[in-house]
């Protein structure tokens, strides 16, 4: 009789007891992580892609890189984002697999950006330049940042 009381008291004071460190959990990928891995994956995509010949060059919108604060990197990112996914994810060969939908690259920059939401399109009529060059622009654009972060 007792053993079920004491059960019974248990049950019900841990019942009560807020479920701990339900507001402080840390979120799995902080800015500063997933930061540090885009610049890792960009740093592999350029060491796995070859030089462009003429007639094989992919072209993409030359984004704005002004002096950069935290808004406009989150700008320039997002449109980043929106250029690799309609100019090149859809591409097919070895050394576009970095930037299919699935790959840790696309993942980390999606994420990235779903966690800003400062997302605008780019001007339509922006020069265009090579992709390697564009994925330089985006490195240092992405190690900018990485910096930045606390």
């Amino acid at each position: 009789m007792m053993k079920t009381i004491l059960l019974l008291a248990f049950t019900v004071f841990v019942s009560c007891a807020p479920a701990a460190n339900t507001d402080k959990t840390p979120v799995r990928h902080t800015n500063k992580t997933l930061l540090g891995e885009l610049v890792d994956e960009l740093n592999m995509a350029m060491k796995d892609f070859p030089k462009e010949t003429e007639e094989k060059q992919v072209f993409l919108k030359d984004l704005q890189m002004n002096v950069m604060g935290h808004k406009e990197h989150e700008v320039f990112f997002c449109q980043a984002e929106q250029e690799l996914k309609t100019k090149v994810s859809g591409l097919s060969g070895a050394e576009f697999d970095h930037f299919r939908f699935d790959k840790k690259l696309m993942r980390n920059l999606n994420m990235y950006n779903k966690h800003h939401k400062t997302c605008k399109p780019a001007d339509e009529d922006l020069d265009k330049i090579p992709l390697r060059a564009f994925l330089k622009n985006l490195l240092t654009s992405v190690k900018s940042a990485f910096s930045q972060v606390k």
